[in-house]
């Protein structure tokens, strides 16, 4: 399925140059679990509202669980999972300055979506200016995991990282000199 995003552009007034623009998404409503339900149930789910709405809240519930007992949980939507901020000073906990955050991540699911979607960009008087296709999105390093090594992809730069912490330093000293 094609999904189309609409984006419409303001002028940012930041700017000295007219030039510039602010993307806004059109349509960029709130909506909840239970809308949600709703479409699936009117598109033929056979299943009742409030069923489904117990099965998703206890689903949740034990993703918080796990999450919050360390582990790293992948949805499929998205990759949750726990981090330290801070540094602990004499090994111990300050909550002025450590916390505990969650990062969020897109799973595979919402990647296939992302990479079937359609960015419509318009102007002012709503007419489309440029299409975009986010499966042509750059800016992401292809990686691939060939058992303990990674090979990763720059352009002209083509790494070969093992194991060995000795290949971060020689191209970290590679790097600084350059």
């Amino acid at each position: 399925m094609q999904n189309l995003l609409k984006v419409s552009l303001a002028k940012n007034m930041h700017y000295k140059y007219s030039n510039i623009y602010n993307a806004q998404i059109i349509d960029n409503q709130n909506i909840t679990i239970t809308d949600i339900i709703d479409e699936l149930i009117n598109e033929g789910l056979e299943v009742d509202q409030k069923l489904a709405l117990s099965i998703i809240n206890r689903f949740n519930q034990k993703v918080s669980e796990k999450v919050f007992s360390g582990k790293n949980v992948c949805t499929g939507l998205v990759n949750i999972n726990p981090i330290i901020k801070g540094t602990l000073n004499e090994k111990r906990w300050n909550p002025k300055v450590n916390r505990v955050e969650i990062v969020i991540t897109a799973g595979c699911d919402l990647n296939q979506t992302m990479s079937e979607t359609t960015v419509e960009i318009m102007d002012e008087k709503q007419a489309v200016i440029e299409t975009y296709r986010l499966s042509d999105q750059t800016g992401r390093l292809p990686e691939t995991n060939i058992g303990s090594e990674y090979k990763v992809d720059f352009g002209d730069i083509k790494l070969n990282v093992t194991e060995d912490p000795a290949c971060g330093i020689a191209f970290r000293t590679w790097l600084w000199k350059s």
